[in-house]
């Protein structure tokens, strides 16, 4: 007999969206394992490759799912940069262990040993059908202060990790050699309200608008979360979600659009392939976690 759990759930301690799976998978009744790490949580494991065996806490287990995120919010409550090495080695090894045997059900196993690149992803979304806001990739800090003078622009990084911000506000602090900033960044035009992210999970799309005055709306608590139904998305958009992430392999993610200040015209930001999803499950009475425990101990 096959060593157990038939879900295991892996990740930061302080990880609301592994709360809130675990809270799903506990309420159907599912054989489940949370393997929870964080600054005073070290579970003990050890993959022996011999004797192609895993060992959580000296048990050896054979989860027929994984569901697994990297632990960002103990590096982030930390401010060092050990927690993310170790919250990096984690993952490393439980994904490798899942990645090592086919059987496993493992979301995004496809694309698990590829990096998505923000820019290609825009420039693969416009090819799509996507509409795309005008984009500039670039440290040209010349070009960047006569883009300013035609139009308002935000800035975020080229690999993500960090917020939108009002490129005016950016700009003028931001240190040069030779008229170009020290790395290129994604500088787009700056959208309006609504605010759409639409989930797509193993072939189901669950969309949300967001509702807040920030550019940002996770740099304020003052959001709120509206859920949708896919006849309220313009017509073609699922479809071309669906072509996107075929295209990048990718069985689970989240796409991020807004609004053309000109057109109304929902438009193309990005995807992410490891979304936050705790707060707009909450607002939806549970349809995302059911849907990922659909995926990971289908009925």
């Amino acid at each position: 007999m096959r060593p157990g759990p038939e879900v295991l759930v892996a990740g930061g301690d302080a990880d609301p969206n592994l709360g809130a799976l675990l809270t799903c998978l506990a309420s159907r009744g599912v054989d489940h394992q949370a393997l929870l790490v964080g600054a005073a949580a070290h579970p003990r494991v050890t993959w022996d490759l011999e004797a192609d065996a895993l060992r959580i806490d000296g048990e050896e287990r054979r989860p027929a799912a994984l569901f697994i995120r990297s632990d960002v919010f103990t590096g982030l409550a930390a401010r060092r940069p050990e927690p993310f090495q170790r919250a990096a080695a984690w993952y490393t090894t439980l994904a490798g262990w899942a990645l090592s045997h086919p059987e496993v059900r493992l979301l995004n196993r496809a694309s698990a040993r590829q990096v998505t690149n923000k820019p290609e992803v825009l420039h693969l979304a416009r090819g799509l059908g996507f509409d795309v806001p005008p984009t500039l990739v670039t440290n040209d800090h010349e070009l960047l202060t006569a883009e300013l003078e035609r139009r308002e622009m935000i800035v975020k990084p080229v690999n993500g990790g960090d917020f939108a911000r009002d490129l005016r506000e950016v700009l003028p602090g931001a240190a040069t050699v030779n008229g170009s900033l020290a790395s290129p960044a994604i500088v787009q035009r700056r959208l309006v309200p609504p605010e759409i992210r639409v989930y797509r999970i193993a072939g189901r799309c669950f969309p949300y608008q967001l509702v807040a005055d920030a550019l940002d709306y996770r740099t304020t608590a003052d959001c709120q979360v509206v859920p949708l139904e896919v006849s309220d998305l313009p017509e073609g958009l699922t479809d071309r979600l669906a072509a996107l992430m075929d295209h990048l392999q990718m069985d689970f993610g989240a796409a991020d659009l807004k609004a053309c200040a000109e057109t109304g015209r929902l438009q193309f930001l990005e995807i992410n392939n490891s979304p936050m999803f705790a707060a707009f499950d909450a607002a939806s009475g549970g349809r995302l976690t059911h849907a990922l425990a659909d995926f990971l101990c289908p009925r």
